[in-house]
């Protein structure tokens, strides 16, 4: 293990109150090209959306009954609700 650290170590210079990043030597490089010749996205003139964020789940799902209920009143319905495991989201987020 010490000898695979030592063949790929690389040395950072966080001086300065500016954000770093952590990046290999050829990142480094690639990252500052860019930068260089870049336009930085902040300068584009345009908006970037995100999609829906919410913390209230419970608006986007539902139990069976009220999907059965939903595609009674709009069969199209059935083509756009979709499964959900609850349990494994809450997993993959804790």
């Amino acid at each position: 293990m010490s000898v695979y650290f030592r063949q790929n170590v690389n040395i950072l210079n966080f001086s300065g109150l500016d954000s770093w990043v952590v990046l290999s030597p050829i990142e480094k490089q690639i990252k500052e090209k860019i930068e260089r010749i870049g336009t930085p996205l902040k300068d584009w003139n345009i908006r970037i959306n995100y999609g829906i964020k919410t913390g209230f789940n419970d608006a986007f799902i539902i139990t069976g009954e009220k999907r059965k209920e939903l595609i009674e009143q709009d069969p199209k319905s059935a083509e756009i609700i979709r499964p959900f495991n609850y349990g494994e989201a809450n997993e993959l987020f804790q």
